[in-house]
């Protein structure tokens, strides 16, 4: 059904599309979160401070590692985008 380049070149699309998709979303949750406790007005409130705010709207470790590791994925799909057309095969030979 398909070969081996056609087949690299999907796995590079979905590395790629997923990778911008999870680091995009995790950056929106972290934005939202931030927004939820700004609409409080936790920001401003003297009883928590500017440092602790920070600290509180902060990713998360498992953030950080899940979005660095989706950032990961795109070199990788495009390498393989890039892989899959170098073994392309050429029409007329």
């Amino acid at each position: 059904m398909f070969n081996r380049s056609q087949t690299a070149f999907m796995l590079g699309l979905v590395l790629i599309a997923v990778g911008l998709a999870v680091a995009f979303a995790l950056r929106v949750v972290s934005f939202s979160r931030y927004m939820r406790l700004e609409d409080l007005g936790l920001d401003v409130d003297p009883a928590l401070g500017p440092g602790l705010f920070s600290q509180v709207v902060a990713p998360t470790m498992a953030e950080r590692t899940i979005f660095y590791a989706s950032v990961a994925l795109v070199p990788i799909g495009l390498a393989l985008l890039i892989l899959a057309w170098r073994r392309r095969p050429l029409v007329g030979r």
